[in-house]
Protein backbone atom coordinates (compact mmCIF):
# COMPACT_ATOMS: atom_id res chain seq x y z
CA UNK A 1 0.00 0.00 0.00
CA UNK A 2 1.30 3.44 -0.93
CA UNK A 3 2.13 5.46 2.20
CA UNK A 4 0.14 8.68 2.71
CA UNK A 5 1.65 11.89 1.38
CA UNK A 6 1.31 13.49 4.83
CA UNK A 7 0.45 12.10 8.26
CA UNK A 8 -1.94 14.78 9.48
CA UNK A 9 -4.37 17.29 7.97
CA UNK A 10 -6.51 19.86 9.78
CA UNK A 11 -9.44 21.70 8.20
CA UNK A 12 -10.94 24.90 9.58
CA UNK A 13 -14.44 25.34 8.19
CA UNK A 14 -17.02 22.62 7.62
CA UNK A 15 -18.99 23.83 4.62
CA UNK A 16 -19.04 22.31 1.14
CA UNK A 17 -15.32 22.82 0.48
CA UNK A 18 -14.01 22.23 4.00
CA UNK A 19 -16.06 19.09 4.52
CA UNK A 20 -15.00 17.78 1.11
CA UNK A 21 -11.31 18.44 1.88
CA UNK A 22 -11.55 16.46 5.11
CA UNK A 23 -13.40 13.63 3.38
CA UNK A 24 -10.92 13.58 0.48
CA UNK A 25 -7.94 13.51 2.86
CA UNK A 26 -9.44 10.60 4.76
CA UNK A 27 -10.14 8.70 1.53
CA UNK A 28 -6.56 9.41 0.39
CA UNK A 29 -5.28 7.51 3.42
CA UNK A 30 -4.16 10.40 5.63
CA UNK A 31 -4.22 8.74 9.07
CA UNK A 32 -5.02 11.85 11.12
CA UNK A 33 -7.72 14.15 9.70
CA UNK A 34 -9.27 16.77 11.97
CA UNK A 35 -11.94 19.36 11.28
CA UNK A 36 -13.72 22.13 13.15
CA UNK A 37 -16.24 24.88 12.51
CA UNK A 38 -17.42 27.81 14.60
CA UNK A 39 -21.00 26.53 14.21
CA UNK A 40 -21.83 23.69 16.63
CA UNK A 41 -24.52 22.32 14.30
CA UNK A 42 -21.96 22.00 11.48
CA UNK A 43 -19.62 20.15 13.84
CA UNK A 44 -22.45 17.76 14.72
CA UNK A 45 -23.11 17.08 11.05
CA UNK A 46 -19.39 16.54 10.45
CA UNK A 47 -19.36 13.90 13.18
CA UNK A 48 -22.44 12.22 11.73
CA UNK A 49 -20.85 12.03 8.28
CA UNK A 50 -17.39 10.98 9.50
CA UNK A 51 -15.63 13.59 7.34
CA UNK A 52 -12.53 13.35 9.51
CA UNK A 53 -11.18 11.10 12.20
CA UNK A 54 -11.75 13.79 14.84
CA UNK A 55 -14.14 16.73 14.99
CA UNK A 56 -12.91 19.28 17.52
CA UNK A 57 -14.91 21.99 19.25
CA UNK A 58 -12.02 24.48 19.36
CA UNK A 59 -9.55 25.81 16.84
CA UNK A 60 -6.33 25.17 18.78
CA UNK A 61 -6.98 21.45 19.30
CA UNK A 62 -7.80 21.07 15.63
CA UNK A 63 -4.69 22.61 14.14
CA UNK A 64 -1.95 22.12 16.75
CA UNK A 65 0.89 20.07 15.27
CA UNK A 66 -0.85 19.34 11.94
CA UNK A 67 1.41 18.96 8.90
CA UNK A 68 -1.06 20.75 6.61
CA UNK A 69 -3.85 23.12 7.64
CA UNK A 70 -6.58 24.18 5.21
CA UNK A 71 -8.49 27.38 5.98
CA UNK A 72 -11.87 26.80 4.35
CA UNK A 73 -13.36 30.00 5.74
CA UNK A 74 -14.81 33.10 4.02
CA UNK A 75 -12.26 35.28 2.23
CA UNK A 76 -12.63 38.15 4.70
CA UNK A 77 -11.75 35.84 7.61
CA UNK A 78 -8.68 34.08 6.14
CA UNK A 79 -6.01 36.54 7.33
CA UNK A 80 -7.43 36.76 10.86
CA UNK A 81 -7.57 32.98 11.22
CA UNK A 82 -4.12 32.53 9.64
CA UNK A 83 -2.48 34.70 12.30
CA UNK A 84 -4.09 32.62 15.05
CA UNK A 85 -3.28 29.26 13.46
CA UNK A 86 0.33 29.85 12.35
CA UNK A 87 1.98 29.73 15.80
CA UNK A 88 0.33 26.35 16.46
CA UNK A 89 1.97 24.63 13.48
CA UNK A 90 5.26 22.73 13.49
CA UNK A 91 8.21 24.54 11.87
CA UNK A 92 7.76 22.49 8.68
CA UNK A 93 3.96 22.77 8.71
CA UNK A 94 2.04 24.12 5.72
CA UNK A 95 -0.79 26.64 5.88
CA UNK A 96 -3.11 27.10 2.92
CA UNK A 97 -6.59 28.42 2.20
CA UNK A 98 -9.44 27.74 -0.20
CA UNK A 99 -10.70 31.27 -0.86
CA UNK A 100 -11.91 32.29 -4.31
CA UNK A 101 -9.73 35.41 -4.53
CA UNK A 102 -5.97 35.49 -4.17
CA UNK A 103 -4.45 38.87 -5.12
CA UNK A 104 -5.09 41.19 -2.19
CA UNK A 105 -5.65 38.25 0.15
CA UNK A 106 -2.18 36.78 -0.37
CA UNK A 107 -0.53 40.13 0.28
CA UNK A 108 -2.65 40.59 3.40
CA UNK A 109 -1.86 37.16 4.85
CA UNK A 110 1.87 37.43 4.16
CA UNK A 111 2.11 40.93 5.62
CA UNK A 112 0.07 39.97 8.70
CA UNK A 113 2.29 36.92 9.32
CA UNK A 114 5.43 39.07 8.99
CA UNK A 115 4.13 41.69 11.40
CA UNK A 116 3.07 39.08 13.94
CA UNK A 117 6.48 37.39 13.64
CA UNK A 118 4.65 34.08 13.60
CA UNK A 119 6.40 30.76 13.74
CA UNK A 120 6.51 28.98 11.39
CA UNK A 121 7.61 31.82 9.14
CA UNK A 122 5.61 33.47 6.39
CA UNK A 123 7.17 31.10 3.84
CA UNK A 124 4.96 28.26 5.07
CA UNK A 125 1.80 29.90 3.71
CA UNK A 126 0.69 29.07 0.17
CA UNK A 127 -2.62 30.36 -1.15
CA UNK A 128 -4.94 27.92 -2.87
CA UNK A 129 -8.26 27.82 -4.70
CA UNK A 130 -10.00 24.56 -5.62
CA UNK A 131 -11.96 25.21 -8.81
CA UNK A 132 -14.70 22.84 -7.76
CA UNK A 133 -18.06 23.50 -6.27
CA UNK A 134 -21.75 22.94 -6.65
CA UNK A 135 -24.94 24.89 -6.95
CA UNK A 136 -25.79 23.03 -3.75
CA UNK A 137 -24.48 24.71 -0.63
CA UNK A 138 -23.52 23.79 2.89
CA UNK A 139 -22.10 20.75 4.63
CA UNK A 140 -24.77 18.38 3.28
CA UNK A 141 -23.28 18.80 -0.19
CA UNK A 142 -19.72 17.85 0.86
CA UNK A 143 -18.21 14.65 -0.52
CA UNK A 144 -14.77 13.12 -1.02
CA UNK A 145 -14.95 13.13 -4.84
CA UNK A 146 -15.53 16.88 -5.21
CA UNK A 147 -11.96 17.53 -6.38
CA UNK A 148 -11.52 14.56 -8.71
CA UNK A 149 -10.40 15.88 -12.13
CA UNK A 150 -10.87 19.45 -10.86
CA UNK A 151 -8.24 22.17 -11.11
CA UNK A 152 -6.72 23.35 -7.82
CA UNK A 153 -4.84 26.62 -8.26
CA UNK A 154 -1.88 27.37 -5.99
CA UNK A 155 -0.41 30.87 -5.87
CA UNK A 156 3.23 30.78 -4.71
CA UNK A 157 5.19 33.99 -4.25
CA UNK A 158 8.86 34.83 -3.74
CA UNK A 159 8.26 34.33 -0.01
CA UNK A 160 7.09 30.71 -0.36
CA UNK A 161 9.56 28.13 0.97
CA UNK A 162 10.81 25.73 -1.71
CA UNK A 163 9.40 22.55 -0.19
CA UNK A 164 5.87 23.87 0.31
CA UNK A 165 4.61 23.79 -3.28
CA UNK A 166 5.80 20.21 -4.06
CA UNK A 167 4.46 18.81 -0.78
CA UNK A 168 1.09 20.50 -1.00
CA UNK A 169 0.77 19.64 -4.70
CA UNK A 170 1.37 15.96 -3.95
CA UNK A 171 -1.36 15.98 -1.30
CA UNK A 172 -3.86 17.67 -3.63
CA UNK A 173 -3.09 15.19 -6.40
CA UNK A 174 -3.91 12.41 -3.94
CA UNK A 175 -7.38 14.01 -3.76
CA UNK A 176 -7.63 13.57 -7.55
CA UNK A 177 -7.05 17.26 -8.35
CA UNK A 178 -5.02 18.76 -11.17
CA UNK A 179 -2.66 21.35 -9.69
CA UNK A 180 -1.87 24.61 -11.49
CA UNK A 181 0.40 27.36 -10.14
CA UNK A 182 -0.31 31.00 -10.97
CA UNK A 183 0.71 34.40 -9.59
CA UNK A 184 -2.00 35.63 -7.19
CA UNK A 185 -3.11 38.62 -9.29
CA UNK A 186 -3.12 36.57 -12.50
CA UNK A 187 -5.35 34.03 -10.77
CA UNK A 188 -7.95 36.71 -10.07
CA UNK A 189 -7.85 37.92 -13.67
CA UNK A 190 -8.38 34.42 -15.07
CA UNK A 191 -11.15 33.33 -12.71
CA UNK A 192 -13.04 36.48 -13.66
CA UNK A 193 -13.28 34.97 -17.16
CA UNK A 194 -13.93 31.29 -16.42
CA UNK A 195 -15.80 31.46 -13.11
CA UNK A 196 -17.18 34.89 -12.22
CA UNK A 197 -18.51 35.87 -15.66
CA UNK A 198 -20.29 32.50 -16.15
CA UNK A 199 -22.01 32.97 -12.79
CA UNK A 200 -23.21 36.47 -13.72
CA UNK A 201 -24.29 35.35 -17.20
CA UNK A 202 -26.20 32.34 -15.85
CA UNK A 203 -27.94 34.47 -13.24
CA UNK A 204 -28.88 37.11 -15.82
CA UNK A 205 -30.27 34.47 -18.21
CA UNK A 206 -32.29 32.86 -15.41
CA UNK A 207 -33.63 36.30 -14.46
CA UNK A 208 -34.76 36.85 -18.07
CA UNK A 209 -36.54 33.49 -17.97
CA UNK A 210 -38.17 34.52 -14.68
CA UNK A 211 -39.47 37.67 -16.39
CA UNK A 212 -40.91 35.49 -19.17
CA UNK A 213 -42.59 33.28 -16.58
CA UNK A 214 -44.13 36.35 -14.96
CA UNK A 215 -45.54 37.35 -18.35
CA UNK A 216 -46.62 33.96 -19.72
CA UNK A 217 -46.88 31.67 -16.73
CA UNK A 218 -45.27 28.25 -16.63
CA UNK A 219 -45.55 27.79 -20.40
CA UNK A 220 -41.92 28.80 -20.80
CA UNK A 221 -40.89 25.83 -18.66
CA UNK A 222 -42.60 23.40 -21.02
CA UNK A 223 -40.17 24.30 -23.80
CA UNK A 224 -37.03 24.59 -21.65
CA UNK A 225 -34.62 21.90 -22.77
CA UNK A 226 -31.25 20.60 -21.68
CA UNK A 227 -29.40 23.60 -23.09
CA UNK A 228 -31.29 26.01 -20.85
CA UNK A 229 -30.87 23.78 -17.81
CA UNK A 230 -27.12 23.36 -18.43
CA UNK A 231 -26.55 27.06 -19.04
CA UNK A 232 -28.45 28.21 -15.96
CA UNK A 233 -27.48 25.44 -13.51
CA UNK A 234 -25.07 27.62 -11.52
CA UNK A 235 -27.67 30.38 -11.24
CA UNK A 236 -28.98 28.34 -8.28
CA UNK A 237 -25.79 29.12 -6.34
CA UNK A 238 -25.97 31.04 -3.07
CA UNK A 239 -26.09 34.84 -3.68
CA UNK A 240 -24.58 35.39 -0.22
CA UNK A 241 -21.50 33.51 -1.40
CA UNK A 242 -21.18 35.24 -4.77
CA UNK A 243 -21.85 38.87 -3.91
CA UNK A 244 -18.62 39.32 -1.87
CA UNK A 245 -16.63 37.43 -4.51
CA UNK A 246 -17.80 39.78 -7.25
CA UNK A 247 -17.22 42.79 -5.01
CA UNK A 248 -13.73 41.61 -4.13
CA UNK A 249 -12.76 41.05 -7.78
CA UNK A 250 -14.63 44.10 -9.05
CA UNK A 251 -11.99 45.46 -11.44
CA UNK A 252 -11.38 42.18 -13.25
CA UNK A 253 -15.10 41.33 -13.33
CA UNK A 254 -15.95 44.71 -14.84
CA UNK A 255 -13.36 44.17 -17.58
CA UNK A 256 -14.76 40.80 -18.65
CA UNK A 257 -18.36 41.99 -18.28
CA UNK A 258 -17.65 44.86 -20.67
CA UNK A 259 -16.06 42.45 -23.13
CA UNK A 260 -19.09 40.13 -22.87
CA UNK A 261 -21.58 42.97 -23.29
CA UNK A 262 -19.58 44.21 -26.28
CA UNK A 263 -19.77 40.78 -27.89
CA UNK A 264 -23.53 40.61 -27.30
CA UNK A 265 -23.99 44.10 -28.75
CA UNK A 266 -22.06 43.12 -31.89
CA UNK A 267 -24.26 40.04 -32.24
CA UNK A 268 -27.35 42.17 -31.70
CA UNK A 269 -26.38 44.55 -34.50
CA UNK A 270 -25.47 41.69 -36.84
CA UNK A 271 -28.84 39.99 -36.28
CA UNK A 272 -30.72 43.28 -36.60
CA UNK A 273 -28.97 44.14 -39.89
CA UNK A 274 -29.17 40.63 -41.31
CA UNK A 275 -25.40 40.05 -41.36
CA UNK A 276 -25.66 36.37 -40.54
CA UNK A 277 -22.23 35.61 -41.91
CA UNK A 278 -20.91 37.50 -38.88
CA UNK A 279 -23.29 35.60 -36.59
CA UNK A 280 -22.02 32.36 -38.10
CA UNK A 281 -18.40 33.43 -37.50
CA UNK A 282 -19.08 34.10 -33.80
CA UNK A 283 -20.89 30.78 -33.39
CA UNK A 284 -18.08 28.94 -35.15
CA UNK A 285 -15.40 30.62 -33.05
CA UNK A 286 -17.31 29.76 -29.91
CA UNK A 287 -17.68 26.14 -31.00
CA UNK A 288 -13.95 25.81 -31.68
CA UNK A 289 -13.09 27.47 -28.36
CA UNK A 290 -15.43 25.14 -26.45
CA UNK A 291 -13.80 22.05 -27.97
CA UNK A 292 -10.40 23.38 -26.95
CA UNK A 293 -11.63 23.76 -23.37
CA UNK A 294 -12.69 20.11 -23.10
CA UNK A 295 -9.95 18.28 -21.17
CA UNK A 296 -7.77 16.11 -23.35
CA UNK A 297 -7.37 12.40 -22.68
CA UNK A 298 -4.67 11.51 -20.23
CA UNK A 299 -1.32 10.67 -21.79
CA UNK A 300 0.74 7.99 -20.10
CA UNK A 301 4.11 8.95 -21.60
CA UNK A 302 5.87 11.69 -19.66
CA UNK A 303 9.23 13.42 -19.57
CA UNK A 304 11.14 14.78 -16.61
CA UNK A 305 12.69 18.22 -16.79
CA UNK A 306 15.57 18.98 -14.46
CA UNK A 307 15.81 22.68 -13.57
CA UNK A 308 18.94 23.79 -11.68
CA UNK A 309 18.22 26.42 -9.03
CA UNK A 310 20.63 28.69 -7.23
CA UNK A 311 20.14 30.40 -3.89
CA UNK A 312 17.83 33.13 -5.22
CA UNK A 313 14.41 33.16 -3.52
CA UNK A 314 11.31 32.77 -5.66
CA UNK A 315 12.78 30.67 -8.47
CA UNK A 316 10.49 27.73 -7.79
CA UNK A 317 7.47 30.03 -7.80
CA UNK A 318 8.68 31.63 -11.04
CA UNK A 319 9.02 28.23 -12.72
CA UNK A 320 5.64 26.89 -11.66
CA UNK A 321 3.66 30.04 -12.31
CA UNK A 322 5.23 30.37 -15.78
CA UNK A 323 4.07 26.84 -16.62
CA UNK A 324 0.64 27.54 -15.16
CA UNK A 325 0.18 30.67 -17.25
CA UNK A 326 1.21 28.71 -20.35
CA UNK A 327 -1.43 26.05 -19.50
CA UNK A 328 1.21 23.33 -19.18
CA UNK A 329 -0.15 20.63 -16.90
CA UNK A 330 2.50 19.55 -14.40
CA UNK A 331 2.04 15.86 -13.56
CA UNK A 332 4.49 15.94 -10.66
CA UNK A 333 7.03 18.26 -9.07
CA UNK A 334 9.77 17.66 -6.53
CA UNK A 335 12.60 19.70 -5.03
CA UNK A 336 16.00 18.14 -4.40
CA UNK A 337 18.59 20.16 -2.50
CA UNK A 338 22.27 19.61 -3.20
CA UNK A 339 23.22 20.64 0.33
CA UNK A 340 21.06 19.96 3.38
CA UNK A 341 19.25 23.14 4.42
CA UNK A 342 20.42 25.12 1.40
CA UNK A 343 18.18 26.66 -1.26
CA UNK A 344 20.51 25.52 -4.02
CA UNK A 345 19.42 22.34 -5.79
CA UNK A 346 17.31 21.07 -8.67
CA UNK A 347 13.61 21.17 -9.43
CA UNK A 348 12.25 17.97 -10.98
CA UNK A 349 9.19 18.67 -13.14
CA UNK A 350 7.24 15.89 -14.87
CA UNK A 351 5.02 16.80 -17.82
CA UNK A 352 3.31 14.92 -20.63
CA UNK A 353 5.76 14.06 -23.40
CA UNK A 354 3.68 15.95 -25.94
CA UNK A 355 4.25 19.28 -24.18
CA UNK A 356 7.84 18.64 -23.10
CA UNK A 357 9.38 20.97 -25.67
CA UNK A 358 6.88 23.69 -24.90
CA UNK A 359 7.56 23.38 -21.17
CA UNK A 360 11.31 23.66 -21.78
CA UNK A 361 10.83 26.86 -23.77
CA UNK A 362 8.51 28.36 -21.16
CA UNK A 363 11.11 27.71 -18.47
CA UNK A 364 13.90 29.19 -20.60
CA UNK A 365 11.79 32.29 -21.21
CA UNK A 366 11.49 32.55 -17.41
CA UNK A 367 15.27 32.74 -17.15
CA UNK A 368 15.84 29.12 -16.12
CA UNK A 369 17.93 26.37 -17.74
CA UNK A 370 15.93 23.13 -17.95
CA UNK A 371 17.41 19.89 -19.26
CA UNK A 372 15.81 16.52 -19.86
CA UNK A 373 16.80 13.40 -18.00
CA UNK A 374 17.98 12.27 -14.59
CA UNK A 375 19.03 14.86 -12.05
CA UNK A 376 22.70 15.47 -11.45
CA UNK A 377 24.47 13.83 -8.50
CA UNK A 378 24.33 15.20 -5.02
CA UNK A 379 27.93 16.44 -5.08
CA UNK A 380 27.64 20.14 -4.18
CA UNK A 381 30.74 21.03 -6.16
Amino acid sequence: MTPPVVRSVAVVGGGLVGGSIAAAARDAGVPDVRITDHDASVRDRARARSWGHLVHDDLASTVRGAEVVFLAVPTHAVADVAVVVAPLLPDDGILTDAASLKGDLTLDVESRLRVSNSRPAVGRFLGGHPMAGSERNGPEAAHAQLFVAATWVLTPTAATDDDVLPRLSALLRSFGARVVALPPVRHDELVAVVSHLPQVAASALAAIAADAMDATGDAVLSVAGGGFRDTTRIAASDPALWEPILRGNRTAVLEVLRAYVGQLQRLERAVEEGRFDEVHAVLERGSIARRRLVPKADVDETVELVVPLDDQPGQLADAMTALGEAAVNVEDVAMRHTVEGARRGVLLITVAAGVGAMAEQVLRDAGLAPVRGAPPGEDPS
